[in-house]
């Protein structure tokens, strides 16, 4: 009986690292085409859910699949960290295999897009440009009634708060400006509104006219998000210490629309 229990242990064992086996190979052929799809300099971490995987394979059906991508580029942004979870795929096994997944499909995608505050500095000329979340305090002294707080569920509308550091009269001063991001049309719009000089970390100095206008000017701008991974539409985006967050949904989706567009204008 002893003998009869290992080996039934060691053929259970040998189908398991078979069937992991498998669905690595399956992950690399899926990241292999995810590269390509996303223009990316290494391949992106694919991980398939749901055991056991030659079942899945063999049916042709998967039961989810994630995605995770850094340094995709959609110029101007070239630093985006891309995730995605395809629900209910279909694919056939024989495409798996020869890595041509044409037809892969998957029936709702959660999609979303992290704009690291660095990349968005970069594209709108604004050196050292950091992107945090205002505090509550500051939030019910400088922005309008009824502004999402930082306790707010997700929303298409959140405050932020954008510290840089810029020339001033041939000196480089730390200004801190006060905003809102909102999803209107398939672009994520910062309109600042209010900015003043750092004092101690804190926006305390109020900048002349004319050099305030200038900088509000800069700091407001679009982010088009037409193009999320997948083809997911937007519908909610919030502020994370050092980066902007945009996320959707899509269904009936080819692996095809993996690629992402964005741009600031």
């Amino acid at each position: 009986m002893r003998k009869l229990i290992i080996a039934v242990l060691v053929i259970v064992a040998l189908a398991v690292a078979a069937d992991f086996g498998a669905a690595a190979a399956a992950e690399y052929t899926v990241a292999k085409q995810m590269r390509q799809q996303l223009n990316l300099a290494s391949d992106p971490s694919v991980r398939i859910n749901g055991f056991p995987f030659l079942t899945q394979a063999v049916a042709g059906h998967y039961t989810s699949i994630d995605i995770q991508a850094s340094g995709v580029s959609a110029d101007p942004l070239h630093n985006l960290d891309v995730e995605a979870t395809l629900h209910d795929v279909d694919a056939p096994l024989a495409e798996v295999i020869s890595g041509d997944l044409h037809s892969v499909r998957a029936a709702k995608v959660d999609g979303r897009i992290r704009i690291k505050d660095t990349d968005l500095g970069r594209a709108i000329g604004i050196e050292d440009l950091r992107i945090q979340q205002p505090s509550d305090q500051e939030i019910k002294e400088l922005f309008p009634p009824g502004t999402p707080t930082s306790a707010s569920p997700r929303g298409n509308r959140a405050p932020i708060k954008m510290v840089a550091t810029t020339d001033l009269a041939g000196q480089r001063t730390e200004v801190v400006a006060f905003g809102v991001i909102e999803l209107t049309r398939g672009s994520v719009r910062i309109s600042a509104s209010n900015v003043r000089l750092g004092r101690d970390g804190v926006g305390t100095v109020s900048l002349p006219r004319p050099i305030r206008q200038t900088l509000l000017n800069t700091l407001s701008t679009n982010i088009k998000t037409d193009g999320l991974p997948f083809a997911v539409t937007p519908t909610r985006l919030w502020v994370e210490t050092g980066s902007i967050v945009v996320e959707g949904t899509a269904t009936n989706v080819s692996l095809r629309q993996a690629g992402v567009a964005a741009a600031t204008r």
